[in-house]
């Protein structure tokens, strides 16, 4: 491909994406380049919140040319976002000028929903980027994949749709357990064949114990060929829980509101999760200078997205710990990769000093056969001490020495997390119907009432 062929790049679905995909670094860095100055060229003329930061940074777009110029932009972070939506509201000065076909927002799980606008191209690109993921993991026009994610101001559940709609596959639109009830999703899934499951890692391990009560085998009543995960962390001792369940591969996806949803994913080789870098900058900084690291050296993601028309995000730390990897992968892309994200920022607590992680604790929880998929840390304050007490379901309470399982758990988890924690046993279903199971949007791992 000549180089002046790629001026009017527009982010196409497989095959025609494989001539980026799998094309030369130099190409890739063409379209980068001349993405990354109109991005900055429009926001400087368009966005507010930017051209007043570049402003005060000393910083004017006639000294970004290339990509590698990005590192003289400053870093912009989640509380910068929320200063501005709180001085501008509703919508901040941030989403720019162009006309929005919709307005989506996170999740909340962490505080108030921050709202970001997207135009039609917008839209249309991140579902291009959505069918790109799904080929990548072996989806094609022959497959049937239900979708069980929420569709709310939780943008997956749209944006897999579509790009499930693109790739030529027909989609089952199930939502949530909210929407449509677990014990009927199940049966769905098997009398019309779902050969592919779209959810949340942790709505596929309740998904199957909801069916192994209903009676029902997961490796001969369904055909599902493949997983495909978004929307929480899938750390190894989960997938490996997924995988061993279903007796299917479960792919890891990254996304996120600000950056549209779609950015990165596995392919089958399963080598860590390429980046679409014609759309996305990603960096990975140390998380006290904010100075750039090495490739391989695990530091905060960095992300710009170079398409974006409505609410651009350049340079923003998303609070996601993971690396970036720049070497060849087996499968044939040239995209850069990212690794599963192993933290999140906004996941972490402190206990008496101690940074704890919920990801910290999944490869204890699901060594054990005994225990169903829900979990979570509650964190509380008893005679003026914080404690932090694991709660879990257990399957079969008749078959098991509970207090041998306690005492098991706790010394584990006293390495895996670095304090004492209790633990607590409770009764199938019962944190999983506390926790909201069936109409969560992603599952958050830590209860703290401290605060309360």
């Amino acid at each position: 491909m000549k180089y002046h062929d790629l001026d009017n790049w527009d982010y196409p679905i497989p095959p025609k994406s494989h001539i980026l995909e799998n094309g030369s670094r130099e190409q890739i860095r063409y379209v980068q380049d001349r993405s990354l100055r109109q991005l900055v060229n429009y926001c400087w003329e368009h966005v507010p919140f930017y051209r007043t930061r570049w402003e005060k940074h000393g910083v004017h777009p006639s000294q970004i040319q290339t990509i590698d110029d990005i590192y003289k932009i400053p870093i912009v972070t989640k509380e910068e976002l929320q200063q501005d939506l709180n001085d501008n509201p509703p919508f901040g000065t941030f989403q720019g000028d162009f006309q929005p076909c919709r307005i989506q927002s996170s999740s909340g799980t962490t505080g108030m929903p921050k709202p970001f606008f997207l135009t039609r191209w917008d839209w249309d690109v991140i579902t291009n980027l959505w069918a790109r993921r799904l080929a990548a993991q072996g989806v094609t026009s022959e497959d049937r994949v239900q979708v069980s994610l929420t569709y709310s101001q939780f943008i997956p559940g749209f944006t897999s749709t579509e790009g499930i709609i693109k790739l030529g596959a027909t989609v089952i639109p199930m939502g949530s357990g909210a929407a449509t009830s677990t014990e009927r999703q199940v049966i769905l899934a098997k009398d019309w064949g779902a050969t592919v499951l779209v959810m949340t890692p942790s709505y596929a391990l309740h998904f199957a114990d909801v069916a192994e009560r209903m009676g029902y085998n997961l490796k001969k009543d369904f055909k599902v060929k493949r997983l495909i995960h978004t929307g929480e962390p899938l750390p190894k001792a989960l997938r490996e829980k997924i995988e061993d369940r279903w007796s299917a591969p479960a792919f890891d996806n990254f996304g996120s509101v600000e950056s549209g949803g779609a950015p990165a994913f596995e392919c089958e080789a399963k080598q860590g999760m390429h980046i679409s870098e014609d759309a996305f900058h990603f960096e990975v900084v140390d998380p006290i200078t904010g100075k750039n690291l090495p490739d391989g050296e695990e530091g905060l993601l960095v992300m710009t997205t170079l398409f974006k028309q409505s609410s651009p995000i350049i340079r923003y730390s998303i609070g996601d710990f993971t690396s970036i990897d720049r070497s060849p992968c087996s499968c044939g892309r040239t995209f850069s990769r990212m690794s599963s994200v192993r933290a999140r920022l906004d996941d972490m607590i402190k206990v008496r000093g101690t940074a704890v992680y919920p990801t910290s604790v999944e490869p204890v929880v699901r060594k054990y056969q005994e225990l169903a998929s829900e979990y979570r840390l509650v964190i509380d304050t008893v005679e003026n001490r914080d404690i932090i007490k694991l709660q879990a379901e257990i399957l079969e309470p008749d078959k098991v020495d509970a207090q041998d399982l306690m005492d098991k758990l706790g010394r584990e988890l006293k390495v895996a997390v670095g304090i004492k924690c209790e633990v607590e046993l409770l009764p199938f279903g019962g944190l999983s119907n506390e926790a909201s199971a069936e109409g969560r949007i992603k599952f958050k791992r830590f209860v703290d009432l401290r605060q309360k």
